[in-house]
């Protein structure tokens, strides 16, 4: 047996070793996300650092309140910078489109004067005015003989041609790129997702106060109602009026359930009133690091090598 039959390259299959060695480069992927790897439910979405004058929006997501209105007044001024683009664009392409209309439907004009002084102008073709040109065109059209389909197909090219392309008129143009621009927010969105866009406002940005303690020299941030900790495993709501943040057993025991019930609600720590289920807001977590709790996993996908 020669040393080449040995190798790998002589196999008709692929070995363990070698589906090992492009896994990094082909199919999908999934890493496990350890707790280290993910934000603290008191933790800005931009700086992923514990929020500074936390405020969070109508869906629950924290952020600082200076980043928060900095990335804010960042995209306005992004979104008006592209409209502004946009719109130079659109009066360069109407120019342009104006001088080839105008070199296409008018010649050079020669002027003469008449026998009674006064001037006339004709074209070089002296074919008279591009009215006149274009009707008499029109009129040699419907003089022609019409060709058989056999014929017209033969002296047709092929149509996937760009010069046989079907044509949009500008207004219908116009009108397509109006209709996706109303489509489109008229607003900035939210930064913290991209799977539930929603828009965020910088007057609907509601202030987030945690409750916090100091237990051996550390801060500790508890809920006002229990006195329990709050840690990653913890669900948290914050209410829409007041901003004080209850744990989830509190708010569905002291406001949820009487809300549901139709009786008057106040928030156990300020005494302001709820007045309705849609002012409790639940803060979105990422994770607890447990199997069962947020998103532990990281997808990546990609195609399938065919070996």
């Amino acid at each position: 047996m020669t040393r080449h039959s040995k190798q790998n390259t002589a196999l008709g299959h692929f070995t363990y070793a070698e589906y090992q060695m492009l896994k990094d480069r082909w199919g999908s992927r999934s890493l496990r996300l350890s707790k280290e790897n993910m934000r603290a439910f008191y933790a800005c979405y931009l700086c992923l650092q514990a929020a500074q004058q936390p405020v969070c929006c109508g869906e629950g997501h924290l952020f600082c309140k200076k980043r928060a209105l900095a990335d804010h007044a960042q995209r306005r001024s992004d979104r008006a910078r592209i409209a502004a683009d946009k719109a130079a664009e659109a009066y360069e392409r109407e120019a342009k489109n104006r001088v080839a209309a105008f070199a296409r439907n008018d010649g050079p004009v020669s002027w003469q004067t008449t026998n009674n002084g006064k001037r006339k102008h004709d074209d070089d073709d002296g074919g008279g005015s591009a009215e006149k040109r274009a009707s008499m065109h029109k009129g040699s059209e419907s003089l022609a003989p019409s060709s058989t389909s056999a014929s017209s197909h033969t002296a047709m090219p092929a149509f996937w041609l760009p010069s046989m392309a079907p044509e949009v008129s500008r207004e219908e143009q116009e009108k397509a790129q109006a209709a996706l621009d109303d489509e489109r927010p008229s607003t900035t969105l939210c930064t913290a997702t991209s799977d539930k866009p929603h828009k965020l406002l910088s007057k609907h940005l509601i202030p987030v106060h945690f409750s916090v303690r100091k237990i051996e020299q550390e801060e500790q941030m508890y809920c006002p109602c229990c006195k329990k900790e709050f840690s990653l495993v913890s669900r948290t709501n914050v209410l829409r009026p007041c901003g004080h943040v209850l744990c989830a057993s509190c708010t569905t025991t002291l406001v949820t359930t009487p809300l549901s019930h139709g009786e008057p609600v106040s928030c156990p720590e300020c005494s302001r009133v709820i007045p309705k289920t849609r002012d409790v807001i639940p803060l979105v977590r990422e994770g607890t690091g447990y199997a069962s709790g947020g998103a532990t996993e990281a997808h990546a996908r990609g195609i399938a090598f065919q070996g």
